[in-house]
């Protein structure tokens, strides 16, 4: 199977998947459907949006239909199945942003990344962003050490 079909199965998958968690709010009863539907709303809706934009620029981009080798893969594969086992243990230990601080750029340098300095500020966008989204306008407690 070539990459092209790949992305395009797994973007329409988000697609799909995000239009069914955003309906699933509907079924919400109580003070969720005023609190937890929003924040689950929110991320359909960013999913979805964001699934479709990178859709459409698959669409319209080159039409390179390599084929996909994943035998090169597995160890890489292998290694974020590891750090994303590691990250569900400690999460609820040590808290999402020391957990995430530790994830993101064990993650890049698994991922070949070796530009230390974006790694650094991609880290702490991320952390930031986090923050400034579900803790201070969602108000969603993240497990752990808040700020």
């Amino acid at each position: 199977m070539t990459k092209k079909y790949i992305d395009l199965a797994v973007l329409l998958f988000f697609v799909v998947m995000a239009v069914l968690l955003y309906n699933s709010t509907a079924s919400y009863t109580g003070i969720a459907k005023t609190t937890s539907a929003y924040y689950v709303k929110f991320l359909a809706v960013f999913i979805g949006g964001l699934s479709v934009i990178q859709l459409a620029i698959n669409l319209f981009r080159d039409k390179n239909n390599y084929r996909l080798h994943l035998s090169q893969h597995y160890p890489r594969f292998l290694g974020l199945l590891i750090m994303l086992i590691i990250f569900a243990l400690v999460f609820e230990h040590l808290g999402f942003f020391v957990s995430a601080a530790v994830f993101i750029p064990v993650v890049a340098l698994i991922l070949g990344y070796k530009n230390y300095l974006t790694i650094i500020i991609t880290t702490v966008s991320v952390l930031a962003f986090v923050y400034l989204i579900f803790i201070k306008l969602l108000s969603v407690n993240l497990p752990g050490f808040n700020f």
